[in-house]
């Protein structure tokens, strides 16, 4: 199979060859999950389980995708302060702050920087 010279297509050309591939994708992704699904059935059956079981038995694994898919960063109160500049703060987590890293470089101690917690 040999693919056609795209450079020589016009925009609408293209837009067209997309959706034309758009449509032979998800028709082909269609038909392979088919072919999955009834393989699946088949070995199911063969083992003496109803595709119900073999369904149940595959919930733990879509509930571990759908938490992983869920899980969101939950930004970190800062827990330091640079006093020169109040917009320079570190939540503790991580490397130091460059700021922090400088003061205690010059023998300043972090907690000096602490933020106090109400």
């Amino acid at each position: 199979m040999t693919a056609p010279d795209l450079s020589t297509l016009s925009y609408s050309d293209l837009l067209k060859l997309r959706e034309e591939m758009d449509q032979k994708i998800d028709a082909k992704r269609t038909e392979e999950l088919k072919v999955l699904a009834d393989g699946y059935v088949k070995k199911a059956q063969a083992g003496g389980f109803s595709v119900q079981e073999a369904i149940d038995a595959l919930r733990p694994y879509a509930a571990d995708a759908k938490a992983s898919k869920k899980r969101v960063a939950t930004p970190a109160s800062p827990l330091y302060r640079d006093p020169q500049n109040p917009g320079n703060t570190w939540s503790g987590r991580g490397r130091a702050a460059r700021w922090l890293a400088d003061y205690e470089a010059q023998g300043r101690s972090r907690d000096e920087f602490r933020v106090a917690l109400s």
